[in-house]
């Protein structure tokens, strides 16, 4: 059956409402704290930047460019509210002999969480509006300065509400609804996708309480609703369930009967049969259990499905916590999906001086809903206004929460390309992280692979980023930096290919008193390969798909507190 999308009118009348819901939130959480902390910083920067480019399709040619950059950052934080924005404007004048052009390009995100009632009632926001690369094969190796006719204005904004019943003696449980909307533009080359999509989710867990011994329990469940209207294609709907018990016979042993559903589907569409995906799973099988974060469980499992051939197939399933200390989490997942075989896993370890995460999952999902959720295991909690990994600390414990003017960061982020496909993406994501004495040492090693299943396009990255700060003194840093990536698309309508993508800074920094900062930075950035296009015709921008950049920049940076 097709699921009827709300009209326009009422999509308009739902933006109104959470505007209205946003204001009075902030207005209400300005009000009646004397403790209430506002900051407002801002930098300016000028930066000039020589580059020298070698380009197959192009020919070899030098150009010198002058960058501005005003920021500004503000953050608010309260008993029960906290909030960031950020805004940041780039204007530039490049010089290549008689070619001579201005840009300039205006960013902002922000964030704010609002808690009325403690957990009972979280009201939480966030956005941003930037520039960002939009074809695969461009990953690492597009920025303002070099291709930056490929990139997208993209804007993406958050809303939602939490409700958490944590201290429950029999039952606890958390609920969540939030509204998402992505919105980008064709690049400045007029090709490529547009992305323009709404999303609604509801998702909710009940558990059992501290006082049940003999029966533990979980039930789990999420609804999702992507319009997908830009490119007629229909909205993509997501049901996803899953639930257990567990029955003690003995003190740590229990019996477990499990079950999960997951429905996909695409409605307003006739054609799309093969993507109406629904699979259930049941089992039964048992459980070792020490405490609430240390269990094992091994179940034999049917599969029900509305496909013949994952129909009445038996798996084992694997569901697994293991707390080694306070410093060290241990969780995964394995059993079958529509798709197949399917696993997850989260490991993460924090030491005074070390901390690592990682994580491995595999979901049915597309490039708007992966841009309004973002994934980050950033090992590293850096000051808003950071520029240099130089100014990052470790946080020293694994649920560290950022305060206001802080945020995670990551070492690297994810490769996507922007259309409006529904993919199968298997992703891991490896950060590591190292401060101590006069050394910062950043590392992240990433594995995507995107499965577009009505465009029969695979997209796989291999990626590996590094960074690191030594402080020669007290006002003294050098920076460096190593990114890579293995690119490579396969396809039966259109022309594959790979790319290698390196991009390497080393940069000196002097800060002079609080406000002034001096450095000199060598970029290197390079692409190599036969990946054209990399998906529905995306051009590769005016340095083409082969080429070396090499760049010199001089800058300068005044802090305003």
């Amino acid at each position: 059956m097709d699921i009827i999308m709300p009209s326009e009118r009422i999509n308009t009348q739902i933006k109104r409402l959470v505007v209205a819901a946003l204001a009075s939130a902030v207005a209400l959480a300005f009000s009646g704290h004397a403790s209430a902390k506002l900051e407002v910083t801002a930098t300016a920067s000028a930066e000039s930047v020589f580059q020298d480019v070698d380009s197959q399709d192009n020919g070899t040619f030098s150009f010198t460019t002058l960058s501005i950059n005003p920021t500004v950052n503000a953050s608010y934080q309260s008993r029960t509210f906290n909030g960031l924005w950020q805004g940041k404007l780039t204007h530039l004048e490049r010089d290549q002999n008689d070619a001579s052009r201005d840009d300039t390009y205006g960013e902002y995100s922000y964030s704010a969480n609002w808690a009325p009632l403690d957990e009972l009632l979280v009201f939480q926001a966030s956005g941003a509006l930037s520039y960002q690369n939009a074809q695969a094969g461009n990953f690492l190796v597009s920025d303002f300065f070099t291709n930056a006719d490929a990139l997208a204005k993209t804007r993406s904004n958050r809303i939602g509400v939490t409700t958490t019943i944590s201290q429950g003696d029999w039952i606890r449980g958390t609920g969540q609804a939030s509204y998402s909307d992505v919105a980008s533009e064709r690049n400045a080359l007029n090709n490529g996708f547009a992305l323009n999509n709404d999303t609604y989710q509801l998702s909710g867990t009940l558990a059992n309480g501290d006082e049940a011994k003999y029966l533990i329990w979980n039930i789990t469940g999420s609804f999702q609703n992507t319009d997908r209207a830009q490119a007629n294609q229909g909205a993509f709907i997501s049901r996803n369930a899953s639930g257990f018990a567990d029955i003690h016979f003995l003190p740590n042993w229990a019996v477990r009967v499990t079950g999960t559903h997951e429905g996909n589907q695409i409605s307003a569409r006739t054609d799309t049969s093969s993507l109406v995906r629904k699979f259930d799973s049941y089992g039964a099988g048992i459980t070792y259990r020490q405490s609430t974060n240390r269990f094992i469980s091994l179940t034999a499992n049917t599969t029900s499905s509305d496909l013949e051939d994952d129909d009445n197939e038996t798996f084992i399933g694997l569901d697994a916590q293991w707390a080694l200390s306070t410093r060290t989490q241990i969780s995964a997942t394995y059993g079958r999906r529509f798709f197949g075989e399917t696993a997850s896993a989260n490991i993460s370890y924090n030491s005074k001086y070390f901390r690592t995460a990682f994580g491995y999952s595999e979901d049915v999902t597309n490039v708007s809903r992966l841009l309004a959720n973002p994934e980050n295991l950033g090992v590293f909690v850096c000051p808003a206004n950071s520029g240099s990994i130089a100014s990052c600390f470790q946080p020293n414990s694994l649920n560290y929460v950022p305060n206001a003017d802080e945020q995670f960061v990551q070492i690297t982020t994810q490769n996507l390309e922007f259309n409006d496909d529904i993919i199968i993406r298997k992703a891991s994501n490896f950060q590591l992280g190292y401060d101590f004495s006069r050394v910062t040492i950043g590392m992240s090693f990433r594995y995507s692979e995107d499965d577009a299943i009505d465009q029969d396009r695979l997209t796989r990255t291999y990626s590996f980023g590094s960074t690191l700060a030594y402080r020669l003194g007290s006002y003294t840093n050098i920076n460096a930096s190593v990114n890579y990536a293995e690119i490579t698309q396969r396809s039966d309508t259109f022309e594959g290919g790979d790319s290698e993508n390196w991009n390497a800074s080393l940069g000196l920094e002097r800060t002079f008193g609080r406000s002034l900062t001096v450095s000199a930075d060598l970029n290197y950035v390079d692409r190599s390969g036969d990946l054209l296009n990399g998906g529905g015709g995306i051009g590769n921008g005016f340095f083409g798909a082969n080429f070396t950049d090499r760049r010199l920049t001089l800058g300068v940076t005044y802090t305003f507190d």
